[in-house]
């Protein structure tokens, strides 16, 4: 009996269509967190501003499942929004002015700069989402009244969006 060359191979998991459902179900965790705290909080809720965080990451939201939708179809826009959405999750940023962290699933921080190692958050206003037990985790943080700075870099987002960019090229 003679083999004939051919042999039976398993797809190769499909990476894209696995961000794409992180992307879908972080983003409706997301939204669905945001609606909780506004039908808790809703009539508290006073300053404009604090209004303008909430649908600055319900947006936020929405773009993950908007780019996780048209990711999963393998459209053009569904690769450049889910690259706006890793992008996202790049910066850590820790000032007096501004807090910002973002991931889905998981962070590897690299610390570029951190001039005050103990830091305490007090912030006039902002959103702090951490639903699955930080596998999502979004915050941000307007007038944080920290004394010092933090930038770091997440570095599973830059891995996520070099796959992203492999199957783009490879699905065009």
């Amino acid at each position: 009996m003679t083999s004939t060359g051919s042999s039976t191979r398993r797809p190769a998991l499909p990476l894209d269509r696995v961000i794409a459902v992180i992307q879908i179900v972080g983003g409706i965790a997301g939204l669905t967190e945001i609606g909780e705290r506004i039908y808790r909080d809703g009539p508290a809720i006073i300053a404009a501003t604090q209004w303008l965080v909430l649908l600055a990451a319900a947006l936020l939201m929405l773009l993950c499942i908007a780019a996780g939708a048209l990711l999963w179809n393998r459209r053009r826009l569904g690769y450049a929004l889910s690259l706006l959405a890793q992008a996202s999750q790049i910066p850590i940023l820790y000032t007096a002015g501004v807090a910002y962290h973002f991931h889905m699933i998981a962070r590897l921080p690299v610390t570029l700069v951190a001039n005050n190692p103990a830091m305490s958050i007090t912030p006039s206003y902002g959103i702090g989402l951490d639903p699955f037990q930080g596998a999502l985790s979004l915050g941000f943080y307007l007038d944080t009244g920290l004394s010092g700075t933090i930038v770091a870099l997440n570095l599973v987002p830059v891995v996520l969006c070099i796959i992203l960019e492999y199957f783009r090229q490879r699905n065009r």
